[in-house]
C-alpha cells in the first residue's frame, strides 16, 4: 500500500474514534507522505483560538502529538504507540486564518522507543518546533498477536 494512502488509513481511525482530535483537528489535511514523514495543512479557525486571539498553545501541543504519530505510521506501522515525552517549542504565534504547514518525521523507530521532530510554520515563520517520543513495543504485534496479549492479562 502507497505511504500517504497508508498514513490517510490510520488517521480516518483517529477521527473514526471520536474524541479530541475529531473535535479540534478535522480540517487537517494529510498533503504527502514517504518512508517517516508526513506533510499536513491546517487552516487556524475560531477554534483554535485562545483567548488573546491565537492559535492556542493546546491546539499546537496536540498537532506535535498527532504529527509525531503520524511519521511513525509513515514507517508502515498499524499502531502508532504512546506517548512518553512531548516537548514543544513556542517559537512565534498564528493567527485567525492562517495555514499551518506541519512537517513530521520519525527519526528512528526501534523495538521500544521511536522519536519524532515536528515542524509547524505559518507564513514561512517557524511557529512550533517540537519533539515526540513514543513507546511503540506493542504497536509492533499484529492486531491478532495484541488482541491475544490483551486476553491474557486479563
Amino acid at each position: 500500500m502507497p505511504v500517504l494512502k497508508h498514513v490517510q488509513k490510520v488517521w480516518t481511525t483517529f477521527l473514526e474514534a471520536g474524541g479530541f482530535d475529531a473535535q479540534a483537528l478535522s480540517g487537517l489535511k494529510l498533503v504527502s507522505a514517504s518512508k517517516g514523514f508526513i506533510k499536513c495543512e491546517l487552516d487556524v479557525a475560531q477554534i483554535h483560538m485562545n483567548r488573546l486571539g491565537g492559535c492556542h498553545g493546546g491546539l499546537l501541543s496536540s498537532i506535535v502529538d498527532i504529527g509525531g504519530s503520524l511519521a511513525i505510521a509513515a514507517e508502515n506501522m498499524h499502531a502508532t504507540g504512546v506517548s512518553t515525552d512531548l516537548n514543544v517549542s513556542f517559537v512565534s504565534g498564528a493567527k485567525l486564518g492562517d495555514k499551518l504547514i506541519i512537517n513530521s518525521r520519525c527519526d528512528k523507530i526501534g523495538g521500544t522507543l521511536a522519536y519524532t521532530s515536528v515542524e509547524i510554520t505559518a507564513n514561512g515563520k517557524v511557529v512550533v518546533l517540537g519533539r515526540h517520543t513514543k513507546y511503540v513495543r506493542l504497536a509492533h504485534l499484529s492486531n491478532a498477536e495484541l488482541q491475544q496479549r490483551i486476553s491474557s492479562e486479563e
